[in-house]
């Protein structure tokens, strides 16, 4: 099938979602996918709290109404944001369709294709949102070994997702930040990257990830954003956000980190304004516009 809009060739998958062929870059999405069935139920309910609690706060103030989802996960977030009125769509790779099936989503609404080539005319959603999605693009299996060309393909997600924004229009960015030295999200190594034991043995007693802050490193700075979408883009305008709302904590609620769950919500919720973009701030949340 050719869309008439865009000009861009589809195809239905089996879970009766359309797939944009042929992928852009030679990545699959068995390998990239971190989507597994025994975590689709946690992803569904992270999903809805994030929308509810941080989101649509933010999106209901101003007349925003088209909105994308790039890397939508299981779907729960664009699904809320229709039924709160938003002309809301999902994208991310062909084995989340599965998934969008299982939950009844509208294929309408969901796309199957890469980050880095967005399937959209310019110019298209008042708001484009991405949490946790560009750390992991450019890597080799969806995890933290770099490719040799991740610079590249990072500037072409930065570009794509200003390009289907409209004028004026608000992209949201989320990832953990690369300078501050623990990361509880991702763990040190995978299938491509070198052995790290302690690292790894660390990770394991403790759901802690201590990483370097420098050099190559699949996480992102403030800076690196930035530079990203506006020095390297052209957004004229990036604001960091409070991440207030965000997080559900849900790793300091048992094992090792337990007693310092209420320390950890206390410390990212009054975390001062001008130290959102230092190495104090375990988290990279920011709005730009463009």
């Amino acid at each position: 099938m050719r869309c008439t809009h865009c000009g861009h060739v589809y195809a239905f998958n089996r879970h009766g979602f359309a797939e944009l062929l042929p992928p852009d870059v030679a990545q699959t999405s068995s390998a990239l996918v971190t989507t597994m069935a025994d975590y689709a139920e946690d992803q569904h309910v992270t999903e809805v709290r994030v929308l509810k609690h941080y989101l649509l706060p933010l999106l209901q103030h101003e007349p925003f109404r088209s909105v994308l989802d790039v890397g939508c996960g299981v779907g729960a977030g664009v699904r809320l944001l229709t039924s709160s009125g938003f002309e809301a769509y999902g994208v991310d790779l062909p084995a989340l369709s599965q998934f969008w099936a299982q939950a009844g989503n509208d294929p309408d609404r969901f796309l199957c294709c890469n980050a880095v080539s967005l399937p959209f005319a310019n110019d298209c959603f008042d708001v484009v949102y991405s949490l946790g999605v560009v750390e992991h693009i450019g890597t080799v299996t969806g995890h933290c070994t770099l490719r040799p060309d991740f610079g590249a393909q990072r500037q072409r997600y930065a570009n794509e997702i200003l390009r289907v924004t409209k004028p004026g229009g608000r992209i949201i960015i989320a990832c953990p930040n690369k300078t501050f030295p623990v990361d509880i999200q991702h763990g040190p190594t995978d299938a491509a990257g070198a052995r790290n034991p302690l690292r790894s043995l660390l990770f394991k007693w403790t759901g802690m990830n201590l990483h370097k802050t420098w050099g190559r490193y699949h996480l992102l700075s403030y800076r690196e954003v930035k530079r990203l979408f506006c020095d390297g883009a052209g957004a004229r305008e990036l604001q960091t956000l409070s991440l207030d709302g965000y997080f559900a904590f849900g790793r300091f609620k048992r094992g090792f980190l337990r007693p310092f769950g209420s320390l950890a919500e206390l410390y990212v919720e009054r975390l001062p304004p001008r130290l959102r973009a230092t190495f104090l701030n375990p988290y990279v949340m920011v709005q730009i516009r463009k």
